[in-house]
């Protein structure tokens, strides 16, 4: 979906497990966040599956001006400045998600970026961060620029506005970084 050539420094990983959901306590550090925050009625939450994937389902309700459901994790700050973006193997159902990312602990300013992946196809799916882009209650704040070195959440959103069940099942989340190839 995306694309980028940056040069890697040979000492250095050139990608980051951030959660491959291999243990049962992963699940807690995933937290779900719905409309019903603003009144609306959709449903949606994390779980570990039996083969050790995310599964981020549920129904979203369009009554009372709902419309989203969404999932991040908590609980701690990492450092991703060296790496270019955000990887995640991913199969659903073919709408359109976002991947979200906070940063410097501010809660209601997430950074956005929309992913399609084809439905009940396994893909992975690179999204560079310069590709983020920050939102206040979804507002676009087109000045502000993600903080790589204090990433303090990442996540899923479905904010279609459609409403009907869904579900997106991620096998690992992790960091990347590009090789350039001479």
């Amino acid at each position: 979906l995306f694309a980028v050539s940056i040069t890697s420094h040979a000492d250095e990983p050139t990608s980051k497990t951030l959660d491959d959901f291999d243990e049962t306590q992963a699940a807690g550090t995933w937290m779900s966040v719905n409309d019903g925050v603003m009144g609306g009625l959709s449903r949606g939450g994390p779980k570990v599956s039996k083969q050790h994937n995310l599964v981020f389902k549920g129904d979203i309700s369009v009554e009372n001006n709902g419309g989203f459901s969404s999932i991040r994790t908590r609980g701690k700050t990492m450092d991703l400045s060296v790496y270019d973006g955000i990887e995640i193997k991913v199969k659903c159902d073919g709408r359109m998600y976002y991947l979200t990312t906070r940063s410097n602990g501010r809660r209601m300013l997430v950074y956005w970026s929309p992913i399609q992946p084809p439905k009940d196809e396994w893909v992975v799916i690179r999204v560079p961060f310069d590709s983020f882009y920050a939102t206040c209650f979804g507002k676009k704040l087109p000045t502000l620029k993600l903080n790589t070195r204090k990433v303090t959440s990442i996540g899923l959103m479905l904010y279609d506005k459609k409403g009907g069940p869904f579900s997106i099942e991620a096998e690992y989340v992790g960091a990347y970084k590009s090789v350039k190839v001479d």
